[in-house]
C-alpha cells in the first residue's frame, strides 16, 4: 500500500474510526413539534416515543422455550467458520477509507483483529496453539508503542494516536484475560501495566497526564479522549478535550479489569465527568455550565445552554455522548432557551457499567436514574433514544455489545419493566435476536447503516461475539 493511500487513510480514519456509538461535534437537528410525549416523574416517566408498542422482547407472547447455552454455541462455531475466511485479509482496495479489512497480523487492523480474539476468548473454538490465534496474539504484543498504547495500525506514523484509547483498553482487558489462562499465565504483565500507565495519563485532568492543572469546572474535566497524545493540542487550540461517554467507558473497562485500586484518586474524577453526562438535572454540579452546538428551526448552527432533563422527561436518567453532545441527534427545545439532548442506549448502558466500576453502590441516586431510564427502554430491537424510524438501528451491534456487558456487571438474571410489570430474561433476548441476526455465512453485519463501521462484517461478527460471551452465567 503506497504512501499517500495511507496518509488519505489516516487523514480519514481521525474522523470515521470511532469503535462505534461515537462521533465528532454534535449535529443535533431540531425535532418536529411533540416529538416527545409528556411523562411522570421517576421510574414513571414517559417512555421514548420509539419504544411504543410490544417491540421489548416479545413480553406479550407466551414465552420461548429457549435453549440459550446451545443457541450460543452453534452461533460462535457459525462466526468462527466465517472468521477464519478473513484472517490476514489486507485492507480492502474499494473502501475509500481504507478502514475495512479482515483480522490478523496482514490486516493491519489492530483493534479488530483485538475484538475477534476477545469474543473468542473461553469458547470451544479457542486453542491457544491455533497458528492464527498464536500469531495474532504475538503482532498484538510486538505493536505497543513505548507509550504504553496501541494505535490503529501499527508502524504508520499517520496513524500514530488515532483512537489509542478505545484501542489500548481493549487491548488491557484482551491481555488481563489471557494473563489467568495456562499459555500466558502471568507472562503479560509488563505489556499490562504500561497499557494502564497510558490509560491513566489519558485521562484529562490526571496528574500524570498532559493537562493537570485542567479547570474541573470546564467540559471533559474527568472523562477521557480519543488519545493522550491530542488532549495537550485540544485543550490548547479549543480549550477543551473531546472526552465522551464511549472513550471513557472504554478505559474504565480496562482500569477495572486491571485492578486499579478503587483508592486511586482517577475514579472521584471520572465521576465527576460521567455525572455530567447523564441527563438528570438532579446530579449536576451547582454552578457547571455546557454549552452544545446545534442546529436551529432556520438550519443555522448555534450554541445553546445544555439543561439536563427533569422528571418529566423522557430522556430522565440516561446518558448522552458528553456534557453537551448526543448521538442520538435531537434536542427539546426549553422555554428559556436551553436545550435539553437525548439520551440513548448505548451510552446510557456505559454509563450505569461506569458508576459500578467506579464505586458508586446500586443504591446510590445516579445509579437507580441509570437503571430506571434502561428498564423503561428496555428493547433488543433497536436501539432506545433514537427518535427517527431511519436512525433506530444506528450502532446496533455496539449496543447488544454495551447492553450485554452492564447487564452482567449488575449480576441480575432478569430486567424488569416497571410500566407493564414485566419481566425479561436478557440472556435470551440477547442470544435470540442475535440468532436471527446472524447471516448464511456465520457473520453479522448492520443492513440498515454503515455508520460507525457496522458495514463491517468482520467489526460486527467481533461485536456479536462479544456480547454473546458476556450472556454466559
Amino acid at each position: 500500500m503506497n504512501r499517500f493511500k495511507l496518509m488519505a487513510m489516516a487523514t480519514l480514519a481521525a474522523g470515521a474510526f470511532a469503535l462505534s456509538a461515537c462521533g465528532g461535534a454534535n449535529n443535533a437537528a431540531k425535532p418536529p413539534v411533540g416529538n416527545q410525549p409528556a411523562g411522570n416523574a421517576g421510574n414513571d416517566a414517559a417512555p421514548a416515543d420509539n419504544q411504543s408498542g410490544k417491540d421489548n422482547g416479545g413480553e406479550d407472547k407466551t414465552p420461548e422455550v429457549v435453549d440459550v447455552g446451545k443457541l450460543r454455541k452453534q452461533q460462535v462455531e457459525q462466526a468462527w467458520t466465517f472468521l477464519k475466511t478473513q484472517y490476514n485479509k489486507p485492507p480492502s482496495q474499494d473502501d475509500p477509507r481504507g478502514l475495512l479489512s479482515g483480522w490478523g497480523p496482514q490486516s493491519m487492523n489492530v483493534p479488530y483483529t483485538d475484538l475477534v480474539l476477545q469474543g473468542l476468548v473461553g469458547t470451544d473454538v479457542w486453542k491457544s496453539d491455533d497458528p492464527m490465534f498464536r500469531d495474532s496474539l504475538d503482532w498484538l504484543l510486538k505493536s505497543q508503542e513505548p507509550s504504553g498504547a496501541w494505535s490503529y495500525m501499527p508502524g504508520v506514523e499517520q496513524f500514530k494516536g488515532i483512537r489509542a484509547v478505545y484501542i489500548t483498553g481493549i487491548m488491557a482487558q484482551l491481555l488481563s484475560d489471557l494473563n489467568e489462562m495456562d499459555a500466558w499465565k502471568g507472562k503479560l504483565d509488563s505489556y499490562i501495566g504500561l497499557a494502564v500507565d497510558y490509560l491513566k495519563q489519558s485521562q484529562v485532568g490526571n496528574d500524570g497526564g498532559p493537562a493537570p492543572d485542567y479547570d474541573e469546572n470546564t467540559t471533559g474535566y474527568g472523562g477521557w479522549a480519543y488519545s493522550k497524545e491530542e488532549i495537550a493540542d485540544s485543550v490548547g487550540k479549543r480549550g477543551k478535550p473531546p472526552a465522551n461517554m464511549s472513550t471513557t467507558s472504554f478505559a474504565i473497562d480496562a482500569l477495572h479489569q486491571c485492578g486499579v485500586s478503587e483508592d486511586d484518586p482517577l475514579w472521584d474524577k471520572a465521576l465527576t465527568f460521567l455525572k455530567r453526562s447523564q441527563n438528570a438535572g438532579e446530579v449536576q454540579d451547582e454552578g457547571f455550565e455546557a454549552f452544545a452546538t446545534v442546529t436551529d428551526e432556520n438550519g443555522k448552527k448555534v450554541e445553546k445552554k445544555v439543561k439536563m432533563a427533569g422528571k418529566d422527561s423522557p430522556d430522565y436518567g440516561g446518558a448522552i455522548y458528553s456534557e453537551e453532545t448526543s448521538m442520538a441527534d435531537g434536542y427539546d427545545a426549553n422555554e428559556d432557551g436551553s436545550v435539553t439532548l437525548f439520551s440513548y442506549g448505548s451510552m446510557t448502558y456505559n454509563l450505569l457499567r461506569a458508576y459500578i466500576f467506579a464505586g458508586l453502590s446500586k443504591d446510590s441516586l445516579p445509579v437507580k436514574l441509570a437503571r430506571g431510564w434502561i428498564q423503561r427502554n428496555y428493547t433488543v430491537e433497536r436501539v432506545p433514544g433514537f427518535r427517527k424510524p431511519e436512525q433506530y438501528e444506528m450502532g446496533l451491534y455496539y449496543y447488544y455489545l454495551s447492553m450485554s456487558k452492564t447487564l452482567e456487571t449488575l449480576g441480575e438474571d432478569t430486567i424488569e419493566e416497571p410500566d407493564r410489570g414485566l419481566k425479561h430474561d436478557w440472556r435470551k433476548d440477547v442470544v435470540s435476536k442475535l440468532g436471527e441476526l446472524q447471516s448464511d455465512d456465520g457473520s453479522w453485519i448492520n443492513e440498515k447503516h454503515d455508520r460507525w463501521q457496522e458495514n463491517s462484517r468482520v467489526l460486527c461478527t467481533a461485536y456479536a461475539l462479544n456480547a454473546l460471551r458476556h450472556t454466559n452465567k
